[in-house]
């Protein structure tokens, strides 16, 4: 059999002048059964002879070195005076109220700034994990603000520490120690300047790869579990003279986003909320070092490989911290503008939601520095317990996917009609371009549990609207309703005088819980949407007042149980919706 082989290469990809994709090699193999084709990504090292024609790099390994943070200081370098989207970090802004002095990394102290002091601070994202006995209480503040002993610190705040001194910045803020924990009215308080606080740090410091506080992340990374091949590359500069390529074997370029996705700091709540608020940031992932800002994430020391820069799906969000965009009301912008900006509250919750919080209460706390930022890009955007009123239609249909529900919290954290009352991934329903209301709002009333977190905890929240309510059972894993009374008309037209269903199958319906649902319940109809001629609606069942009602699930369906025009005749209910 005659082999037929082609090598050629492609070149890199850039985003301005930032490499975001290696160069690859294309390898073709023609046979007389038909051909195959190969593609993978090359890279070599900085001081190889071919290194001014491979651009791309190997990973960095070595988290706790002096070169490691050089190439980290010349990628945000290059970040500050290149990008122009980018904003650049004032100098000498307002430090938080308590940060962490690393002029000494192995003796370091608490500085109480007292709220008036300017400088430049470095803020550390990571996964608690654990009880950190020596965080900061009333008790120990005198003493941590002389010097807080090394051994004190769980290894995640040194590594922090370190990392913050080899940067050259002196302050870093950590919520264990700049937070007084034993201290309600000063965590509200500062909980309250946490979108403050990450969007104004020189930059974030990630510990992504940690899975609790005493772990650290400045110990060496694993080389790639892909396949990596040591080959001759030819120089064009230098006649007969060859330098080193090495070919990795990862087709799809896959490697590091599938790794970094199982980081422990893609499944903490709090971690979503400071990397969102973050406009630059160092993430210290399992496979290397990797840098986030307005228009790149990509590894440090351009270990490129695939063309969107080493982009992480779970973090794949088309968002930027920034306030001063213009401000835009939903109601009044064009369609595909309020589509295109609704979704991407929708991605954001969609991603936080599978997150996990140690603590109960803080499942509205962890988002509200985000949601506090969509009220300045929503200029009338009222917040409803995790809903916006000016989508209040679209917000109310999320939705559980079934196998996935899991059972219902304890306790109240929010109301039922909101995604903050279950604990479970939640999915937004799709935008829909003509849709006709079946409800109307007469009132809303959402209670704080404080008024230092407008965006945070509540105690109770209800909305109070005149609804229509069709009688409905859940019976077998299904929806089935029980149709008012339909004119003769309708019954010619959908069924030629054939008697119709007495009780027809919703078409898709979802509970919000593993709870069984074995009993009457009601289809409470929130719009009409005529362009997919789909009925879209809640599963609720009766509180424990008169005309009160909780959500259980939702429905979507092309209903063949009643006539479009009929939807409108149906009798108003008052109801308070709990």
């Amino acid at each position: 059999m005659t082999l037929k082989i082609q090598v050629s290469f492609e070149p890199p990809f850039y985003a301005g002048k930032d490499i975001i994709g290696a160069q690859h090699v294309r390898i073709r193999v023609d046979d007389s059964l038909g051909g195959h084709e190969f593609r993978w990504p090359i890279y070599t090292s900085l001081h190889d002879s071919c290194a001014d024609e491979v651009l791309a790099r190997d990973r960095l390994r070595r988290m706790k070195s002096t070169e490691t943070c050089s190439l980290a200081l010349d990628r945000l370098s290059q970040c500050l005076n290149n990008h122009s989207e980018c904003l650049k970090p004032v100098q000498n802004r307002l430090l938080p109220t308590r940060v962490i002095d690393c002029t000494d990394p192995e003796r370091p102290k608490l500085y109480l700034t007292g709220g008036s002091t300017l400088g430049s601070y470095v803020a550390l994202s990571y996964v608690w994990g654990e009880d950190q006995p020596n965080k900061t209480r009333e008790c120990n503040l005198g003493q941590y603000s002389q010097a807080i002993e090394a051994h004190l610190l769980p290894q995640t705040a040194r590594d922090a520490i370190w990392v913050t001194n080899t940067f050259g910045e002196r302050y870093l803020w950590i919520d264990a120690f700049c937070i007084i924990q034993d201290s309600t009215e000063d965590k509200r308080r500062e909980i309250a300047k946490i979108p403050t606080i990450f969007a104004d740090a020189s930059f974030t410091i990630i510990a992504a790869r940690s899975f609790k506080a005493s772990q650290g992340f400045l110990h060496d990374c694993p080389p790639p579990s892909v396949l990596v091949y040591r080959l001759p590359f030819p120089c064009r500069d230098y006649r007969g003279s060859f330098g080193t390529m090495y070919v990795e074997q990862d087709k799809n370029s896959d490697y590091d986003a599938s790794v970094e996705i199982d980081d422990p700091v893609h499944k903490r709540a709090w971690c979503l909320e400071e990397r969102l608020l973050s406009p630059r940031a160092f993430a210290y992932t399992s496979s290397t070092l990797r840098y986030y800002c307005q228009m790149s994430r990509i590894n440090v020391g351009n270990a490129v490989r695939q063309l969107d820069g080493q982009t992480t799906r779970r973090l794949n969000i088309d968002w930027k911290p920034q306030v001063d965009e213009r401000l835009y009301d939903p109601i009044t912008e064009p369609e595909l503008d309020h589509n295109r900006r609704t979704r991407l509250w929708d991605n954001i919750l969609h991603n936080y939601s599978g997150r996990t919080v140690t603590h109960f209460e803080d499942k509205l706390i962890a988002l509200a520095g985000v949601a506090s930022r969509f009220s300045v890009r929503w200029e009338k955007g009222e917040y409803l317990a995790g809903l916006w009123m000016n989508s209040l239609p679209h917000d109310l249909l999320w939705r559980v996917d079934y196998n996935a529900r899991l059972p219902r919290p304890r306790g109240f954290r929010a109301p039922s009609w909101s995604w903050a009352s279950v604990d479970s991934t939640v999915e937004a329903t799709k935008s829909h371009p003509r849709e006709t209301l079946l409800y109307e709002l007469k009132d809303c009333e959402v209670k704080l549990a404080s008024d230092l977190l407008p965006f945070g905890a509540v105690t109770s929240a209800c909305l109070r609207m005149r609804a229509r309510l069709v009688q409905a059972i859940w019976r077998d894993d299904s929806l089935y309703v029980r149709p008012p009374r339909v004119d003769s008309s309708f019954s010619r037209a959908t069924g030629s005088g054939k008697q119709q269903e007495a009780e027809p199958k919703v078409y898709r319906a979802w509970l919000d819980t593993t709870e069984v649902c074995n009993r009457s319940v009601w289809a409470l109809l929130i719009c009409w949407r005529s362009k997919a001629a789909e009925l879209a609606g809640l599963i609720v069942e009766p509180g424990e007042a008169p005309g009160e009602y909780m959500r259980v699930g939702c429905f979507q369906d092309y209903p063949r149980w009643m006539s479009t025009d009929s939807f409108q005749d149906l009798s108003l209910h008052d109801i308070t919706f709990v």
